[in-house]
């Protein structure tokens, strides 16, 4: 993916940080706040839970920090610093749920995993419970929320991971032309729209996944933003971005999941 239109004074600075912002390291991360996506059984469109909201319909999207909705078709503009992947551990639902501990990529617990009928790593401890390790890609960065960008993470897994693949080839796939030839820049000269899209299978309920396109080239106007995010950058590779996810958040991002159909997930 090229990028032909470029502006010289922010263009010199992503080419002394080329090919940054999509290293991985193996900290532990789930970290809040979440730009997370509203599903058919998501709490924030049930009266009942005390997550409830009134704006919220399936398909939106939710930045936790303010339970700010955004409507999926018009989506968030978002710069990414970052990304890493991990495993994290659940209860299984029908032994009540909740989130466990977040462990590297590299983890050996996978080993002591068994995938069954629903495509899920199941782990059996000594006493029979029974936990579910989750692949999960961690994308680190700003989304512009009411006009001012907000550090935060979005968390991918199951059907989302190839989302999340193809995001990752579109920073890779960028190039611009510098002083010593074309190079690829790093992921936050870039923002990306994050929207939402229907998905529906055959004989099963439709949910919704991402839809990420490339949106434009930071211009010279930004390039506070731009510092400020190579900072945060260098903060989540140096381990920073550790694991900070509350049990009811985890538990509302997991019974989220849980309504997508397990077989489109893979």
């Amino acid at each position: 993916m090229a990028t032909k239109k470029q502006n010289t004074e922010i263009v010199s600075l992503f080419e002394e940080k080329a090919g940054a912002g999509i290293g991985e390291v193996s900290a532990d991360d789930l970290a809040t706040p979440r730009i997370v996506m509203i599903q058919p059984g998501s709490p924030q469109i049930k009266k009942s839970s005390t997550k409830y909201l009134a704006d919220a319909s399936v398909g939106d999207l939710l930045f936790t920090a303010t339970n700010t909705i955004v409507d999926g078709e018009e989506g968030i503009r978002f710069l990414p610093v970052y990304f890493d992947r991990n495993y994290i551990e659940w209860n299984l639902r029908e032994n009540g749920g909740g989130f466990v501990a977040a462990h590297p990529k590299d983890t050996q617990l996978l080993g002591e995993t068994q995938r069954d009928a629903q495509f899920r790593d199941i782990r059996t401890y000594s006493d029979g419970r029974q936990t579910e390790l989750q692949n999960t890609a961690n994308h680190y960065g700003y989304a512009i929320i009411e006009g001012s960008p907000q550090r935060c993470v979005i968390n991918m897994t199951r059907s989302q991971l190839k989302k999340s693949r193809g995001w990752l080839g579109m920073i890779n796939g960028t190039r611009l032309n510098g002083k010593n030839g074309e190079y690829t820049p790093p992921a936050h000269s870039h923002f990306y729209l994050i929207q939402t899209e229907e998905v529906s299978a055959t004989g099963k309920s439709s949910y919704y996944n991402y839809h990420i396109t490339q949106e434009r080239i930071l211009g010279n106007e930004e390039v506070d933003l731009f510092r400020e995010a190579d900072d945060f950058s260098k903060f989540c590779e140096g381990g920073g971005m550790q694991a900070m996810l509350s049990s009811s958040e985890a538990t509302e991002a997991k019974t989220a999941l849980e309504n997508q159909s397990s077989k489109d997930w893979e």
